[in-house]
Formats: C-alpha cells, sequence, structure tokens
C-alpha cells in the first residue's frame, strides 16, 4: 500500500521509542536474514507516531544505518511502517461493478467511514475475497492515511539519505509475517509494543478489522513502579524476569500485572464479540512485550481462545542469527521487508 515503485528494499520499523531495520535475501525461492539493526530514539522526536523533530530523527536514523551497513544491510530504498493509530483500515461492501467504476464508488464511500476529507488522505483499496460468498456485492478493503503524516514520513526518510518505495499500515506488516499460508484459520494479532497495542482480525485472506488498544509495555513497568515502589529501571528488570509468574517475589509484581492483563483481555473479547463473521479460532501475539512470562496462558485462560506467540522468522533461513528474545520486537520490520517480494 501507498507503492512507489518496486525494487529491493529493507525494513524500516519506526516508533516513539525505537527504529529497527530488517533486510532479507531471497535466492532460488527460500528468504535468508541478511541484516538487522536497531537503536534507541530519545523522548520527543516522534509523539503518538508524529514526526515531531524531522533534523534530529534523521540523525538517529544515520547512525542506524551506518551500523546496518556494518551488519549485512545494503542499499537506500526502503520500506516503512505508517503508525497505525492515524491510519485508517475498513472493510466496505459495494454493489457488484466493473473494476474501473470501484474507485470513483470508493471515493463516495471513504467519506462516511472516516473522519477526514477524502482531498485529506493518500487512500489504497484492494477487493478481497468475502466471508460470506454473495452475488450481490463485493468487499473492498481500504487503507487511508493523512497526506501531511505520509508527506512527513517520505521527508524524513529523504532527510536520512533513503529512498522510500513504499510506506505501509504497520497491521499488513505484522499480518505478512505471522501468516504465510492460504488457508490460514481467522485470527485476532495482538502486537504489544512498549507504547502501545494494536489489533488486528484476520479471516479469508485479508484484515477484516484493526484497533488501537490501551495497553503498553509501558503500562505494565509503570504498575510495578507503583506497586512495589521501585525505580522505573528495578521495575522493568521485574518485567522481564518475572512477568506473570504468581511463584515468584510473593506474588506482587503478578499482582501488579494482573489488572492490566485482565483489561487486555476484556478488550480482546469486546473486538471478538464485534466481529462477528466468523469465530475466531485463535489469538496470535507479537511484539516486544508479548514476551511477557505466562502472557499466552493467563489471556487463554480468561478467554477460552488458544493463545500462541507468533514466529515472524518460520520459514526464513537464519545465516545471521536474530537473537530469540528479540524476533517478536522486529515484527513489523520482517513484515516490511518481505513485503519487498
Amino acid at each position: 500500500m501507498f507503492d512507489f515503485s518496486k525494487k529491493m528494499a529493507f525494513g524500516l520499523d519506526l516508533s516513539d521509542r525505537s527504529l529497527k531495520i530488517v533486510q532479507f535475501k531471497k535466492q532460488k525461492g527460500e528468504f535468508s536474514l541478511s541484516g538487522f539493526a536497531t537503536q534507541d530514539i530519545s523522548s520527543g522526536l516522534i509523539q503518538n507516531g508524529e514526526i515531531k523533530k524531522e533534523k534530529e530523527l534523521a540523525s538517529v536514523l544515520k547512525s542506524a544505518l551506518a551500523e546496518a551497513k556494518k551488519r549485512g544491510v545494503t542499499g537506500n530504498r526502503v520500506v516503512c511502517n505508517l503508525p497505525e493509530e492515524k491510519v485508517f483500515i475498513r472493510v466496505i461492501q459495494l454493489p457488484r461493478m466493473k473494476e474501473e467504476e470501484i474507485a470513483q464508488a470508493i471515493r463516495w464511500e471513504v467519506e462516511a467511514h472516516i473522519p477526514m476529507s477524502i482531498n485529506e488522505v493518500y487512500m489504497d483499496w484492494q477487493v478481497i475475497e468475502p466471508i460470506v460468498v454473495s452475488s450481490k456485492h463485493i468487499d473492498v478493503l481500504i487503507a487511508a492515511a493523512p497526506r501531511d503524516l505520509v508527506d512527513s514520513y517520505s521527508s524524513f526518510l529523504k532527510r536520512g539519505g533513503l529512498h522510500p518505495i513504499a510506506l505501509e499500515p504497520e497491521s499488513v506488516a505484522v499480518v505478512r509475517s505471522l501468516i504465510k499460508s492460504k488457508d490460514h484459520k481467522p485470527s485476532v494479532i495482538i502486537d504489544l509494543g512498549a507504547t502501545g497495542t494494536n489489533c488486528v482480525v484476520f479471516a479469508a485472506e485479508a484484515i477484516r478489522f484493526t484497533s488501537h488498544i490501551r495497553a503498553s509495555g509501558r503500562l505494565f513497568t509503570e504498575a510495578i513502579e507503583k506497586d512495589l515502589k521501585v525505580s522505573e529501571k528495578e521495575a522493568n528488570q521485574l518485567k522481564i524476569k518475572i512477568g506473570l509468574d504468581k511463584t515468584k517475589k510473593q506474588g506482587k509484581v503478578y499482582r501488579a500485572l494482573k489488572p492490566i492483563v485482565n483489561d487486555l483481555a476484556k478488550q480482546i473479547s469486546e473486538y471478538i464479540d464485534f466481529y462477528e463473521e466468523n469465530k475466531v479460532a485463535q489469538i496470535i501475539l507479537c511484539g516486544g512485550d508479548s514476551l511477557l512470562i505466562n502472557l499466552p496462558f493467563e489471556l487463554e485462560s480468561a478467554l477460552k481462545i488458544p493463545v500462541k506467540l507468533g514466529n515472524p522468522l518460520e520459514g526464513i533461513l537464519e545465516k545471521i542469527v536474530l537473537p530469540k528474545k528479540e524476533i517478536l520486537a522486529y515484527n513489523t520490520a520482517i513484515g516490511l521487508a518481505l513485503g519487498n517480494y
């Protein structure tokens, strides 16, 4: 989506707190990891997905690229993500019509589905398989992003010395990295990051629904910090080492985290109930904070639906080893890099 050309590129995942770079090689039909890198981003350079200080952020990017080059990343063509909370993704139904008529019909429909004027957004769309086959209508997946947001990301990337060939919503990249078989079950993907969580409903080979959830790794850390009266650094260490293991530290960390996990489960349940067209068969967790110890067990117990950690490197040769504890944090970057092929 939002493609500019179709030449080889690496994936760049940009968030408020960090950036991650991944590149693959494809030989004889097989993918192999050729390089990766990550770099922290200082607070205030990006806020809620919006670039606030382009010059300083471009400097961070150049530093990360220098490190990435040492690790096997080549070229300057990039596929970058757009923040999910700023992108509007919807599935709409239209009467059956000729393909050349769809674009015009979508312009009228989009106005009713997004809180912006059609002239203020860049838009992309594709006809997708319907959940229920009908001779009367077609399903169309629409993605729209504010023009000023897309232009700011494009400007930043060029300032960093890169050539953007595509900008994609995070959910598109996440689905691509985790769901590779065409007969995949209806699934909910929960991308749990440091500053926010995205929920994606996927069925019949297409995204059906996306939403932003009020849960994050930062909230986990803050809860431990507050309840146990420890520093942010110690709270983060307890989150990583103990997580939801109720047998450790007299269950204090578990009790600090449980209300947030309960709220997360409640929100997921509401989205599953909202999506009535097909029964959700599983929940897939990804993102750096999905590695919270016992999180899959706690969510599965609450939701009564199988929950598992995703594997974005499934079917990919790891000639360069990406640490297992970091794989899910690279999920979006992996999906962006795969979108180049």
